[in-house]
């Protein structure tokens, strides 16, 4: 009997069912008026859980109202009507399809498994973490620097300026233990982190000294979660764990965290970038042989940048990977053509978000969840 049922249920797909799971919440909970319309007809609008029945009894109707569904989200998490509102109806029209266009050659590049998240600050401000920015601006508060000087450096993306005054004035131990006193925390879990966790299971990149990504995978009583340090970043990940590789060490290791000036200056090269020093090293492999994804990344001109930069302007004719960012629009058009025009002369493609709204990267992130399961399935396609 169990054989039969199983045979039944893939033959009507009904194990389908459950991977469109935002769909179905959106059918139960009776937001969309069309749909409670639709199910009274249906004679099944009283049941806890209609989309159930929805799917098992008019499977025709249920791909047509997700595909109502697939498009209506899509304007609304790649922001088509902020972009028409702030841009005027042509030109945010053409931005809100660059974002469509995009997205979809995300979705293509993760279906192939061929994505790695790089991870920076802003993704952990949820879990109760500053930006590397307000860090800094934290840094200069305990180390007595005028906001002035702080914020001109930090307009300027001089960051390591503010790390040597500090050095310079106080010595390393004191931007030190600012480190300690605010990355040492527990954070707490936030949706952001569970998307990422929900997304990639093999490896993921970050410059972040909090705990947050060990936090959402090591839920068991087993740790499955192998971390590498970014100085020893070329050894060997163990196949059967999640690798995380923290490209400025971690906190639990403060005395191996990449923290000053100094330590930066080995880590990457003290007159010049050297790209064979470990972190420039594993930098460069992942930037020529996977799909990076920058989530919560301000990509300015740090360290990073300037390694992807040399990088590509050394490589001459290579076939590099199409790296992807999920980044603030400029509210300027001529600011989000050049910004746009920077990250394409890197090799990245933007995906843009109303500046100011963080929450839609999470959204982003879950509907691109989404659009996996829709595309396994094939059920209401939009090609």
């Amino acid at each position: 009997m169990a054989g039969a049922m199983d045979s039944w249920c893939k033959q009507d797909e009904h194990h389908y069912f459950e991977l469109f799971e935002d769909f179905n919440s959106w059918i139960d909970s009776g937001e969309a008026e069309d749909a409670s319309k639709l199910l009274e007809e249906l004679g099944i609008g009283s049941l806890s859980h209609p989309s159930k029945a929805f799917y098992a009894g008019d499977k025709a109707a249920y791909e047509q109202k997700l595909r109502a569904y697939r498009i209506e989200r899509r304007h609304e998490i790649l922001s088509r009507e902020y972009f028409v509102e702030a841009l005027g109806k042509a030109d945010g029209v053409h931005w809100f399809e660059r974002n469509e266009q995009r997205f979809n050659q995300l979705i293509e590049r993760l279906a192939d498994d061929m994505v790695v998240p790089f991870i920076g600050a802003g993704i952990s401000v949820g879990g109760g973490f500053p930006t590397w920015t307000d860090h800094l601006r934290q840094q200069g508060r305990t180390a007595g620097i005028p906001d002035d000087d702080i914020e001109t450096w930090l307009s300027q993306g001089d960051y390591e300026r503010v790390i040597a005054h500090i050095e310079t004035i106080h010595g390393a131990e004191v931007f030190a233990q600012e480190i300690r006193d605010v990355f040492t925390k527990t954070g707490s879990i936030e949706g952001i982190t569970l998307r990422l966790s929900e997304l990639f299971s093999d490896t993921l990149i970050t410059t972040n000294y909090d705990r947050l990504l060990e936090q959402v995978f090591d839920t068991g009583e087993e740790p499955v979660v192998q971390v590498i340090n970014g100085m020893t970043a070329m050894e060997q990940p163990e196949a059967e764990k999640v690798t995380i590789i923290k490209l400025h060490g971690d906190i639990q290791h403060p005395q191996r965290c990449i923290l000053g000036k100094a330590q930066y200056d080995q880590a990457y090269g003290e007159e010049a970038l050297d790209l064979e020093r470990p972190i420039p090293k594993v930098l460069q492999y992942y930037f020529k042989n996977s799909s990076l994804l920058f989530v919560g990344c301000s990509l300015q001109n740090d360290r990073t940048i300037q390694v992807f930069r040399e990088v590509k302007e050394t490589s001459g004719d290579f076939d590099f990977p199409q790296h992807f960012a999920i980044e603030q629009a400029p509210e300027d058009m001529a600011d989000l053509v050049r910004r746009n025009g920077e990250l394409a002369r890197l090799g990245i493609t933007a995906i843009w978000y109303p500046a100011g709204q963080y929450e839609q990267v999470e959204a982003i992130m879950r509907h691109a969840k989404n659009e996996l399961s829709y595309k396994k399935s094939n059920i209401g396609s939009l090609r």
